[in-house]
């Protein structure tokens, strides 16, 4: 569990620091927000971690995910994937939810 939550603030600094960067580097926001992806995906599929374990990790890492979705092409590069996940049963429909609406697309509802 601690290893998931030291990739997902390691991404957080990085998130942040591409924030406070001069320029706008897309391809970099790309590949941290695939590592959230992959350390859902990982998360969710390790059979070491408790069920609660499981959710903490989706919770922390969609909710970091959600907040750096703003454009239709994340929204169409990420959320088919967490709907896959919901297809093979590994995330609740509250899940999937939850990480809709914690999207950062207010401006589209």
């Amino acid at each position: 569990m601690e290893n998931y939550k030291k990739q997902i603030q390691s991404v957080r600094i990085a998130l942040k620091e591409l924030d406070n960067a001069s320029e706008y580097k897309e391809d970099k926001y790309i590949v941290l927000q695939d590592s959230l992806i992959s350390i859902i995906q990982q998360a969710l599929t390790d059979s070491t971690l408790n069920q609660v374990n499981k959710e903490n990790v989706f919770s922390e890492a969609s909710s970091l995910l959600g907040r750096y979705i703003g454009y239709v092409e994340d929204v169409e590069r990420y959320f088919p994937q967490l709907e896959a996940l919901y297809s093979k049963d590994l995330i609740t429909a509250e899940q999937l939810n939850f990480f809709n609406t914690n999207m950062n697309i207010g401006r589209w509802r």
